[in-house]
């Protein structure tokens, strides 16, 4: 697990309160946090194994990239039988015969390329750096749908417990309604709408009960389990105070923005690579070993040893390496432009982020007291329709508003949290540094 990453699950397990944390041992299934959750899934969520496998692919590229740095060796054994007719001086044919039998032992070095090989390996590790970014941009990702799942799988909990309530409230006021019909105080036009009401309140709790089977499943398929009992999340860790600290950290942070950074890294690099192509090479190459041209004996065995530099000078390559060097340029323009394109839509995402943030808090609060009145003047009202001088289409209009106003109010409580957390995954990690490497050549 990345530091950022460490940071954030350690600091949501910090914010767990005790006793769900060391559960007896009898109990069965002990309380399930937020950290708990995001640790499970950096550590078996399939995506984030797919992306660090590519990672560990990317890491051999500068092996590859390095090989003209070292030395080469190979063995070289012979075993050769030659048989070929000649006419002789009479015009008669023979037979000639020929045996080879050896063992030779050929190394070499590579002593100057003009700084091709160091070009190569500074584009591999460029690429690299960007794959490390890849993966913490998939972590990011990981990391906002667990959140959005397990709050989702809360919310949605939470609301089939409010439209279950309001389910038996209705039922309760229907068979009041029937009560009051036989004494004469409604009509059989009252009940028909407070049964009509319950049949949609009915309606409405199936809905919700299918959206928690959804939110479950979403849940399984980023944890790898169901969800038990959920505990409340704590606020995230992290989070910018301002909208200008949030751009800040996302021009320093945003792993979209380091993959376009990195890019034109490697393409500068690729470009030096290119150029490298015009110089000359100069390397070192030695042989030694043991031969017999005649025969198979291996008495008839006698040492043989080369030894050689070569200079290796391109003179005409028909215009190839001029256009290689003009279409890495190219290229390179390419990715600064993409470089600005990321820089752009990072500080799009962080502000969207952050609008919603806000809006979700200040919905939730208005929600919150929305939902405080309405069931105040909810129980006004039954008490009035109990005690005669309140309608029953009063009851009916007033006792779908604690209920709507609970459902925004948990809405919005997800909402908040989960762009909280997006802001979050787009903007960096927590305040503490990075660990991504070579940042201030850039």
């Amino acid at each position: 697990m990345n530091a950022d990453m460490i940071r954030l699950a350690g600091a949501l397990l910090l914010a767990t309160p005790a006793a769900a944390q060391t559960a007896p041992e009898t109990q069965v299934a002990a309380p399930e946090t937020l950290g708990q959750a995001i640790a499970d899934a950096y550590r078996t969520n399939p995506s984030l194994e797919g992306q660090r496998a590519q990672l560990r692919a990317l890491d051999e590229q500068i092996v590859q990239a390095g090989a003209a740095y070292r030395l080469t060796a190979a063995v070289n054994m012979t075993l050769q039988y030659q048989s070929q007719d000649q006419r002789g001086l009479l015009g008669d044919f023979a037979v000639a015969r020929g045996r080879t039998m050896g063992a030779t032992l050929t190394a070499s070095q590579i002593l100057l390329n003009g700084g091709r090989t160091a070009a190569q390996v500074s584009a591999a590790e460029a690429t690299v750096l960007a794959g490390r970014e890849r993966l913490r941009e998939a972590e990011n990702a990981i990391l906002y749908e667990v959140v959005d799942a397990y709050v989702s799988v809360r919310r949605d909990q939470a609301l089939v417990a409010i439209q279950q309530r309001s389910l038996d409230s209705y039922g309760r006021q229907v068979t009041q309604a029937i009560a009051r019909e036989r004494g004469g105080d409604l009509t059989r036009t009252d009940i028909a709408q407070a049964q009509a009401q319950r049949e949609i309140i009915r309606a409405q709790l199936a809905q919700a009960t299918v959206n928690l089977q959804a939110s479950r499943g979403r849940f399984a398929a980023a944890v790898g389990r169901n969800p038990g009992t959920l505990l409340a999340p704590p606020t995230l860790p992290g989070l910018p105070n301002s909208l200008d600290a949030a751009f800040a950290i996302a021009e320093k942070e945003s792993p979209s923005l380091w993959q376009a950074i990195l890019a034109t890294r490697a393409g500068d690099a690729r470009i030096a690579a290119q150029r490298a192509e015009r110089a000359p090479i100069v390397a070192l190459s030695g042989s030694y070993g043991y031969g017999s041209p005649y025969t198979y004996q291996v008495r008839d065995l006698g040492a043989q040893a080369t030894g050689a530099v070569t200079l290796t000078m391109p003179l005409l390559t028909g215009g190839v390496i001029g256009s290689r060097v003009r279409a890495a340029v190219a290229e390179r323009q390419q990715l600064g432009f993409e470089v600005e394109t990321a820089r752009r839509a990072a500080l799009a995402n962080a502000q969207n982020a952050w609008n919603q943030a806000v809006a979700g808090g200040e919905q939730m609060t208005a929600g919150q007291h929305a939902t405080e009145a309405a069931e105040s003047a909810l129980t006004g009202v039954q008490r009035g329709f109990a005690e005669g001088f309140r309608s029953n289409f009063e009851v009916l209009d007033l006792g779908t508003t604690p209920a709507h106003s609970a459902t925004r109010v948990r809405q919005r409580d997800l909402w908040r949290l989960c762009r909280g957390g997006a802001s979050a995954g787009d903007a960096g990690p927590a305040p503490g540094g990075s660990d991504r490497p070579g940042r201030a050549g850039l």
